[in-house]
């Protein structure tokens, strides 16, 4: 502790657990506490050591301070040492356990301890209240024990004695857990649950099938591998069987402690029929195997095997064969099979119960108890079951369902075809239906050629025949001919159903029936035998020809010679003993372009026959061929396509076409429709058009209609006349084509506007020339007018002129406009007096008149008129100032009188120039007398042609620039009349 300079006591680092407090603090005093500040243990620490520090901020002194803590009885007792132990289930009474040890919680003066149990099951311990020690207090059993590891827990409470008495407050007395395991000893054999046990077993049980029993074996001697691994041998057993027959087994072999146990039939088989095999006596044993010695107990099982059907039909063969005719009828024999069992009673012969299954067995009858087979009934509800078409029925024809009949497959001497009829019921019998069939043009159906009507008859009957056949009877049929005949063939239908039809016996469709032939005994609820079953039909000519297509088709080339393929017409007769003949049926123009092989049915093509569309009128050549049994007979519908060659070009309806059409007609205007034709057929027939030459892309073509329009405007007077060649091209191959003249004659019609030509004409008029002086005609031009008299000429705005100085004239301050007349024949004459120096070039705009148009067509123009100037006045020299020295180009000149040395004048250029370099100071003026003749465009050319010298210079190339600019304007003067030019002579002042 230190001291501060005010007398105040500083504290440095104060111990935990303790502080200061100062009492008292004066200059030469200082009093201070030393204060508990937190809880003490004295378990923890029963001794401080504090060093005390006092200063003056000069001195230090130091002293120590020792403070030790005095034990206080807070604590509750504590144990020690180990609480579990193990004991023999064998031990005699009184045999220690193990001691149980505590002490009092507080160290400094530590307390007296009492030991009590507070839980002991089953009462099998006492324990030493001073000592702890814990004995047995009776004999022990294991197994006895509710827990099978023999572990027993104790509940030990140790209390401080206080003034001699036990405390009981938490302060003084402690609670803990004890556990005692008890070790087993072989006391007791494995033990079943039952002494005796009884089972009934079917004889047909397999193999590996378990009895139907409840029995469990048992060790009371537990194991305890979770305390001890090397322990536990006295609860494991083996389990045998005493068996002399071998036939059961026992499972598990080997049971630790306890387990279920089954008895499974083993290799042997169980037979009821066997009498030593009725009743079995079997000993079960359980055994200890690691225990000496080895206990063990044994239970008895009685089985006793019932009788069971375990025996099935069996049939001499494995297969059986029967034959039948189709036409057997109901209740024939077919066969009979039987079997046997060797089992009695219902199980045996008395109880087995036949059967048959398998598509058409509904048309054979088995007797269930002799197994004898006949031909069942057969009804036509049977075909539902079956593959059948049915045609559609309206309320009419459901009351007399033969209404529908329009067309009858008939034999008429030897003859066969399908013929539209007329049907009258005249005789009704259960089964059977007689009719009465008139026809007027049977003959021409049969021998018809192959045209329209015998094809849609063809067409429709065969669609009647295919999918409906009518019932007939065995009565004749009568047939009424052309000529009033009466003759009597027998029916060419067989009956719709009955033996030997669909859907009863049919040799033709299912000519054998595979089924299954079924033994059942017990009454047929028993073991079952299968063998198979096949029933043949004897077949019978009771059926017609079938064609195995619905059509034959084959394509041929114009001028072919043969079939390629080859083409055959086949039928097929489902009576094995039939031979099918085949014959074409048809028009003498069919029997003369195609033959047939009565055997094979290969068609062929006549010889020197020569296949052309246009002779036969069709592509499509179709007829029937006939194929007969003998009996019976059927047509098959034959469809051969000729295939177009292409072999003829196309032509145009006309040589030449001829076509007037207006000039104004507008774009898209059909102009004419050409037309032609190609003889050949199919894509060799279709045709398209072309424009080859000559409409110089004025019109076009529809290549598909040959409608010929027009394809841009047309002008008469560019072109009034076409001559156009058009072409027809078909799309063969190769492509053959015609072609034919399309004359098209433009009509004229007024719609083009006239105009001036050229559009700027031009004229001179001298200055003098008089009034009516005719300047200039116009000319203009109108293609559509036949006489010029159709147009009309004026005058009109904007009239512009120009002076001679190439100025604008401005409007208003000359009247120029009328000084020339133009009138409507295009003559433009002189109006008023001209005066050049006003005006030098008047510009006229111009129009014309189409007069004979239907709405206003006109055109525009200009008129330049230049007036010549008259050389009427003297050329006259200017006047220039001083500062100005200029010369004047002139076409020949000659100075007379010149200032002395100074002149110089080219008599060839005209030019007029210093000799040698002036003196501005001695002359400022220099006169020239100039002799001119000739002159060249008076005032203007001397105008033009001033060069001002300057400086007292004269440029070396004034010639040359001279000489330029004289050539230029030269060619700018245009003269007629050269008589006008005069010799005059001026004077010039330089």
């Amino acid at each position: 502790m230190e001291k501060l300079k005010n007398g105040d006591m500083r504290k440095e680092a104060p111990f935990k657990g303790f502080t200061l407090k100062i009492l008292k603090s004066e200059q030469d005093i200082l009093r201070a506490a030393v204060v508990l500040a937190g809880k003490l243990d004295y378990n923890e620490r029963m001794i401080y050591q504090i060093e005390l520090k006092a200063t003056d901020d000069v001195h230090i002194s130091t002293a120590s301070l020792e403070i030790r803590v005095k034990d206080v009885q807070n604590s509750p007792p504590v144990f020690q040492g180990s609480l579990a132990s193990v004991i023999n289930e064998d031990s005699p009474i009184g045999t220690l356990v193990m001691t149980i040890q505590a002490r009092d919680g507080d160290r400094g003066q530590p307390r007296k301890i009492l030991y009590e149990l507070v839980s002991n099951p089953m009462d099998y311990f006492l324990l030493d209240s001073k000592t702890g020690e814990l004995r047995t207090a009776k004999p022990l059993d294991k197994e006895a024990l509710p827990d099978a590891t023999g572990l027993v827990s104790l509940t030990v409470r140790a209390r401080e004695l206080v003034d001699g008495q036990p405390g009981n407050d938490p302060l003084t007395m402690a609670t803990t857990q004890a556990s005692v395991t008890i070790r087993d000893v072989n006391d007791s054999p494995p033990t079943f649950n039952q002494k005796e046990y009884f089972v009934s077993l079917n004889e047909n049980t397999a193999p590996g099938t378990p009895l139907p029993l409840e029995m469990s074996v048992s060790d009371p001697d537990v194991i305890q591998q979770q305390m001890n691994p090397f322990q536990g041998q006295n609860s494991i057993f083996s389990l045998r069987l005493n068996d002399v027959s071998g036939v059961f087994d026992v499972e598990p072999k080997r049971v630790v402690g306890s387990s279920q146990v089954s008895v499974r039939v083993a290799n042997g088989t169980l037979d009821y029929e066997n009498p030593n095999q009725r009743k079995f006596i079997v000993l079960i044993i359980a055994e200890e195997t690691d225990t000496e010695p080895k206990l063990s107990s044994t239970a008895t099982l009685t089985v006793s095997v019932t009788d069971a059907n375990d025996n099935r039909p069996t049939f001499e063969h494995d297969s059986y064969s029967a034959t039948v005719s189709e036409t057997a009828h109901p209740g024939q024999l077919v066969t009979t099979i039987t079997a046997r069992d060797l089992d009695s009673g219902d199980f045996g012969d008395r109880g087995i119960r036949y059967s048959l299954s398998g598509t058409g067995a509904e048309l054979f009858q088995v007797d269930p108890i002799t197994g004898a087979i006949t031909v069942a009934e057969c009804h036509p509800d049977q075909g539902n079951r079956r593959r059948r078409r049915d045609l559609p029925m309206n309320s009419s024809e459901e009351d007399d369902p033969l209404n529908d009949a329009k067309n009858v497959n008939i034999t008429y001497v030897g003859q066969t075809g399908v013929l539209p009829v007329e049907m009258s019921r005249t005789e009704s019998t259960k089964d059977y239906v007689t009719y009465q069939v008139s026809g007027t043009d049977y003959q021409d159906l049969f021998h018809s050629a192959s045209g329209e009507h015998q094809n849609s008859i063809l067409g429709d009957s065969r669609e009647s025949f295919e999918t409906s056949t009518f019932p007939t009877t065995e009565s004749p049929l009568e047939v009424t001919t052309q000529e009033g005949e009466t003759t009597t063939e027998a029916p060419a239908v067989p009956p719709k159903f009955g033996p030997g039809k669909s859907p009863c016996l049919d040799y033709e469709t299912h000519p054998v029936y595979y089924l299954s032939y079924r033994a059942i005994d017990d009454l047929g609820r028993g073991q079952t035998s299968v063998v198979s079953l096949r029933i043949s039909l004897m077949d019978a000519n009771d059926s017609p020809p079938v064609c195995e297509s619905p059509i034959y088709r084959a394509s041929l080339d114009e001028g072919a010679t043969f079939f390629d393929p080859p083409l055959f017409v086949k039928a097929r007769d489902p009576d094995a003993m039939s031979d099918i003949t085949y014959k074409i049926i048809g028009s003498e123009t069919i029997q003369s372009l195609f033959l047939i092989d009565k055997r094979s049915g290969q068609l062929s093509i006549a010889k020197n026959v020569t296949l052309d569309v246009n002779h036969i009128h069709s592509e499509n050549v179709r007829f029937p061929v006939e194929a007969s049994d003998g009996l019976f007979s059927t047509l098959c519908d034959v469809n051969i396509t000729i295939r177009d060659v292409n072999n003829h070009a196309p032509q145009f309806s006309r040589d030449s076409y001829v076509v007037t059409i207006a000039e104004n007609s507008p774009v898209g205007t059909p102009v004419e429709r050409v037309e032609a034709q190609d003889l050949d057929t199919g894509i060799n027939a279709e045709i398209r058009y072309r424009l080859q030459s000559g409409s110089f892309d004025d019109f076009a073509i529809d290549n598909r209609t040959g409608v010929i329009s027009i394809a841009r405007k047309l002008d008469f007077d560019r072109r009034n006349t076409y001559q156009m060649e058009v072409v027809a091209s078909d799309l063969g191959t190769p492509s053959l084509s015609g072609s034919s003249t399309v004359t098209v004659s433009i009509l004229n019609s007024n719609d083009k506007a006239p105009y001036f030509t050229p559009a700027t004409q031009r004229a001179e008029i001298a200055e003098d020339a008089e009034i009516g002086t005719v300047v200039h005609t116009l000319v203009a031009i109108d293609p559509d007018i036949v006489s010029r008299e159709a147009l009309d000429y004026a005058a009109t705005e904007p009239i512009t002129a120009v002076d001679k100085d190439g100025k604008e004239v401005q409007t208003g301050s000359e009247d120029f406009r009328d000084v020339f007349s133009v009138d409507k024949h295009g003559i433009v004459k002189v109006n008023r007096k001209l005066d050049r120096d006003l005006f030098a070039v008047i510009r006229i705009t111009v129009l014309v008149t189409d007069t004979t148009a239907p709405s206003i067509q006109q055109g525009r123009g200009l008129l330049v008129i230049t007036i010549i100037d008259v050389n009427e006045l003297p050329p006259g020299f200017l006047q220039l100032t001083e500062e100005e020295i200029k010369c004047c180009v002139l076409p020949v000149c000659n100075i007379c009188n010149s200032t002395p040395d100074y002149g110089l004048c080219d008599d060839y250029e005209g030019l007029i120039g210093w000799r040698k370099a002036q003196d501005h100071v001695t002359y400022k003026d220099c006169k020239f007398d100039v002799d001119i003749s000739e002159l060249n465009g008076t005032n203007e050319a001397l105008k033009e042609f001033w060069a001002l010298l300057t400086n007292n210079t004269v440029p070396e190339n004034w010639k040359e620039i001279f000489r330029r600019r004289l050539r230029w304007y030269r060619e700018r003067l245009s003269y007629k009349d050269n008589k006008r030019r005069q010799n005059r002579s001026t004077p010039v002042t330089l």
